[in-house]
């Protein structure tokens, strides 16, 4: 029996690989994508369905390697070039011949060479209190596409949402440029991996790119994929999970594949799984204590998230509404019907902008869209718990005035508390019996009277 360690069955953290589940609504466009010269791409999805595991998993079907930049906040467009461009020199300052495909070129390795000197010289002559690299003349998107193109690699853009709209417009700018060249270097590709709506944002930003770019939508895990993950875990580790807690993992995994793996690998550790069992699998009975052990580890995050969506205006009622509801979620008909069932009167295009805000990753994202279904429901199984038991803490309050800042976050706490506490009961409540329906309505209805003297 070959030996795994845990942290390599289990990760969730980075792309898996051993545990790597092959999606094949999507495999086929993906590589295909990737295949076809000139098409720039767009993966995007929520965060933690598996969109970065997919795309590592796929590219080497075609590409022998890759450079990888993370953006994020406040990343202007130069320093993304310069990522890039730095990452590129192992090819070109390492003369190496990179596999069957490329050698390097003696003029483009010149050029290479000079640009990398001349950033060199503005940095050692930028301020002695703060060395900024600066953008060279000649470090051009085109002289970027062409190093590029003659090395062979495929360039990921992760996280590509995160970067203000100037920045953005600048990329979807660059990635129009690959496209042009991509007749001199069949293989030139940008892959930009985020959020829902970053298709969407790289067509506003530049409009001319509405049919040049291959836009790739990453669904949420189905159970069996979820259960696929397990199930190779149990393999490789020779351990053996209950069906009972196979079925919480899922439940509360809720399509995404990061809370699965960080459930399984918790489990694991806490059972001292560091590596492949030998002899007879290892039983694991008992998911309670790795519940409260990935709440405790995703309370900042969660209370984060929370706050942020309450501070939406009018969203708190949206929240109310759809947390009181099962696990499956409301269509949008069905939120705006019980606002209005208990007085709380939204036009169609507000009640939209709410729940595309709380989708959105700035207000923490604790609402979800699926497109299939055509429901909102909470992105997390234990946000939705937390933000009930969040409503509860503050409808039973002494006190009718709106929370001050101090209040709010004393209330999110008791709130986050009560829910560790009572985590054995946490399956309870998305039994899919709506529990007290009519008792959410009517303490709906209080709030909506109290917010409104």
């Amino acid at each position: 029996m070959d030996n795994f360690q845990l942290s390599e069955v289990f990760t969730p953290a980075t792309p898996a690989k051993l545990t790597f589940v092959d999606r094949l609504k999507v495999n086929d466009r993906i590589v295909r994508a990737l295949k076809m010269p000139g098409k720039q791409i767009v993966v995007y999805g929520y965060s933690g369905s598996g969109k970065t595991t997919l795309i590592e998993n796929k590219l080497f079907q075609v590409y022998e390697k890759h450079i990888r930049t993370n953006c994020m906040k406040n990343m202007t467009f130069d320093q993304v070039v310069l990522d890039a461009f730095d990452q590129l020199g192992g090819f070109y300052c390492d003369k190496i011949v990179d596999g069957a495909k490329n050698k390097v070129d003696a003029s483009l390795q010149a050029a290479y060479l000079g640009i990398k000197s001349s950033i060199a010289v503005s940095s050692e002559a930028s301020s002695s209190q703060e060395q900024k690299r600066i953008l060279p003349p000649q470090l051009t998107p085109q002289s970027l596409a062409r190093f590029m193109g003659a090395a062979g690699y495929c360039w990921i853009l992760e996280d590509f949402h995160k970067m203000s709209d100037e920045h953005k417009e600048s990329l979807a700018q660059m990635m129009k440029v690959f496209m042009d060249i991509s007749h001199e270097f069949n293989d030139l590709k940008i892959v930009a991996i985020g959020a829902v709506n970053t298709a969407r944002e790289i067509v506003r930003a530049d409009k001319e790119m509405k049919r040049r770019i291959s836009e790739i939508h990453v669904d949420l895990m189905s159970d069996d994929e979820i259960l696929s993950i397990i199930k190779k875990g149990e393999t490789l580790l020779n351990v053996h999970f209950d069906n009972e807690i196979k079925k919480e993992i899922i439940h509360y995994s809720n399509g995404l594949a990061s809370i699965c793996h960080s459930l399984c690998y918790i489990l694991c550790d806490l059972d001292g799984i560091y590596q492949t069992v030998l002899g007879e699998p290892h039983l694991i009975s008992d998911v309670i204590p790795a519940i409260e052990e990935y709440l405790n580890e995703e309370s900042d995050t969660m209370k984060c998230a929370l706050d942020k969506a309450l501070k939406i205006k009018h969203a708190e009622d949206v929240i109310r509404v759809i947390s009181s509801n099962g696990q499956d979620g409301m269509t949008f008909d069905t939120v705006l019907e019980k606002l209005n069932r208990i007085a709380i009167k939204h036009r169609d295009a507000k009640l939209q902008s709410i729940l595309t805000e709380l989708c959105g990753e700035e207000s923490g994202s604790i609402i979800k869209f699926d497109n299939d279904s055509g429901r909102y429901s909470f992105s997390d199984p234990f946000l939705q718990s937390f933000a009930r038991a969040f409503f509860e803490e503050k409808d039973n309050r002494e006190g009718a005035g709106a929370l001050t800042e101090r209040e709010l976050h004393a209330l999110l706490n008791k709130a986050f508390a009560a829910i560790v506490a009572n985590n054995k009961s946490l399956s309870a409540q998305f039994s899919g019996d709506l529990i007290g329906n009519k008792h959410d309505e009517n303490k709906l209805k209080t709030h909506t009277e109290i917010e409104s003297r």
